[in-house]
């Protein structure tokens, strides 16, 4: 690991290489350099507080005191000076002074043992996001995570600056995403001071994980816009009315009838349709299995039908248990835009009397194939930070610790490895048993391995599991790609037609 490398993948050309004056690497003969910006260094926090620190226009400069530093400005100013007459006070490092955005960065911090975390929980929440951190760094109270950009994104005053607020809404919108489920700084600058990598601190890097602005952006969008948030405090429940279930509704049966469904309206696609009748299954209490057969006819006799993949992928995303039900007005939505736009709620609803066909997990006998899956993940996410992912036990041992059915357990094995989600082989005899590893956690724990080792890793997971290595490179590499090409897999992503 290069420290001049990592520097140099952040700043993007943001400064000179060399001093424009002393400089002891610069070549005699070398051309001049371009105009470039500046950044800001501190040697400590308290220092950093004070604003007593440098202003660096040079790789040549970070490089003399690289390890002397402890925070600095990843993103690049225009200019960089000082308020007092020694030097010691910076001055510049105001938003509209920016001149490029080099990365987004969050900072983790840890207040008290409820928030104890890894850098391995990072990586964890950051597999499910679709776009990896670049860069983990340890602080003294927790962490801080680099998203680097492919290519920086200039700021320019005849766009009024734009790009800032671009910035700041995807920074912000990144934030909200990891304060879901980790201990998140939501009030520092998102293009202020940061933690500079150093070699004492750096827990992971991976120069591949960068990505462009517009990727960025479009995921972004999306977050803004989704219409079946998991948690929305003012979202309008209809699951049915006195004595009717949402699939009993006039709109459920509209829908049904119409064919010439397809995924060229935005946001309201066949997609959104599929997914929005499988909600009204799932809260009128019908099984995943009796929605899928439902809905297969309806999809096959569509004009453009789904794939079974994509099929089965918005049905599963139905009857995941993050949502509740569609609102009102986008069922509203989707009947004006596929059956009739002057279609009133009186030709749509019955009553506007709603509530949810489904009792709580703890008042049923029985429990869905979706919450078995979800239990089991959560059991194998307790070996997501051990050094060793893979699990060997007993089926009895996971049945006892889950509360599972022998026969449910089997089955929601099956469709876990089916989906590619886990890696699993049952061992008969002395010493046997079954063996299981999540494959989020597997890819997790490949890219913190060493090249030169991966190839034999990939060959213990398959021996280990007792499958070809061919199989095992390909369910591994297709989460792998899946980073690679940032592609948060999503109901409304595939929904273009």
């Amino acid at each position: 690991m290069n420290l001049t490398d990592i520097h140099n993948l952040i700043l993007r050309d943001s400064l000179r290489n060399y001093k424009f004056r002393n400089s002891h690497l610069k070549p005699v003969s070398s051309a001049e350099e371009g105009k470039r910006g500046a950044i800001f260094a501190y040697r400590s926090k308290a220092n950093m507080v004070k604003a007593r620190g440098l202003v660096l226009t040079s790789m040549e400069a970070i490089m003399e005191n690289q390890d002397s530093f402890t925070h600095w400005t990843p993103n690049a100013y225009r200019f960089g000076t000082y308020s007092d007459e020694k030097r010691q006070i910076t001055r510049g490092h105001a938003e509209e002074n920016l001149r490029q955005i080099n990365t987004f960065y969050i900072d983790f911090d840890i207040t008290s043992s409820a928030d104890e975390i890894t850098s391995g929980d990072i990586l964890t929440t950051a597999i499910d996001l679709g776009f990896m951190p670049t860069l983990i760094l340890k602080s003294d109270k927790g962490y801080q995570a680099y998203f680097v950009l492919e290519e920086p994104a200039y700021v320019t005053t005849h766009s009024q600056f734009r790009v800032v607020k671009v910035a700041k809404a995807i920074s912000q919108n990144l934030r909200n995403y990891f304060g879901q489920h980790l201990p998140v700084d939501m009030t520092c600058n998102h293009f202020g001071i940061a933690r500079m990598p150093r070699t004492d601190n750096i827990e992971f890097f991976h120069e591949e994980y960068t990505y462009s602005f517009q990727e960025w952006l479009d995921w972004s969008m999306k977050q803004l816009d989704l219409p079946f948030p998991s948690k929305k405090p003012n979202l309008t429940v209809i699951a049915g009315s006195e004595g009717v279930k949402q699939i009993d509704e006039p709109w459920y049966g509209l829908l049904m009838m119409e064919a010439n469904i397809k995924g060229t309206k935005a946001l309201m696609g066949r997609n959104n349709v599929l997914f929005t009748l499988a909600l009204a299954n799932f809260s009128s209490g019908v099984s995943q299995s009796d929605c899928e057969a439902v809905l297969a006819d309806f999809n096959e006799h569509l004009a453009e039908p789904l794939s079974q993949d994509e099929f089965l992928k918005v049905v599963g995303s139905a009857y995941s248990g993050k949502y509740e039900a569609a609102s009102r007005d986008y069922i509203k939505l989707l009947c004006k835009a596929w059956v009739n736009e002057n279609l009133k709620g009186s030709d749509l609803f019955i009553k506007q009397r709603w509530y949810k066909f489904k009792k709580k997990r703890a008042d049923r006998k029985h429990s869905h194939l979706h919450e078995w899956k979800a239990d089991i993940m959560a059991y194998l996410e307790g070996f997501y930070q051990s050094e060793d992912p893979f699990v060997q036990t007993t089926k009895k041992a996971i049945r006892e610790e889950l509360n599972i059915p022998e026969r449910s357990l089997d089955k929601v094995l099956k469709a876990l490895k089916a989906e590619r989600k886990i890696f699993f082989a049952v061992k008969a005899g002395r010493g046997g048993g079954i063996r299981l590893a999540s494959v989020k956690a597997t890819v997790l724990f490949l890219i913190q391995v060493k090249k030169e080792r991966q190839e034999a890793y990939f060959g213990n997971i398959a021996t280990f599991f007792e499958e070809s290595i061919g199989f095992t490179k390909r369910v591994i590499e297709g989460v792998k790609n899946g980073l690679k090409q940032t592609k948060q897999m999503s109901l409304f992503e595939a929904d273009i037609g």
